[in-house]
């Protein structure tokens, strides 16, 4: 029976973009060419903003989105951010909005030939 180790990381931060429809396929292309393709998702989702509250009649109107979650270094998360917000136009009004979640501990694979590097530039 062999021994299984888990491999923790905890410089590990999720960029999330909840955007217009249709905008997250423009942030996945985004981050692909900035290197981070493992740990993006896109998401559709719906739901109410403020706006939507007031349609006809005062009833609610549900509305769709995109939500973009991206899993990034420390050391990557400001410039992926920024290159993020400006590729969604997230400066325009009604776009859409974006955050960071520091994450305490991520497990996940990492091939035995990762961690080895990895342990040589450390030590």
């Amino acid at each position: 029976m062999s021994v299984k180790n888990i491999v923790y990381l905890t410089d590990v931060s999720q960029i999330t973009c909840v955007v217009q429809e249709g905008l997250g396929d423009v942030i996945l292309k985004a981050a692909r060419e900035l290197g981070v393709s493992l740990g993006a998702r896109l998401y559709h989702a719906k739901g109410t903003g403020a706006r939507e509250l007031f349609g006809l009649l005062g009833v609610a109107v549900e509305t769709e989105k995109d939500v973009v979650s991206v899993l990034v270094s420390a050391e990557q998360r400001d410039i992926v951010f920024d290159a993020l917000y400006l590729a969604a136009d997230l400066d325009t009004p009604g776009k859409g909005f974006m955050y960071i979640t520091q994450l305490e501990k991520l497990a996940t694979y990492l091939p035995e030939n990762f961690l080895n590097s990895s342990e040589d530039s450390n030590g």
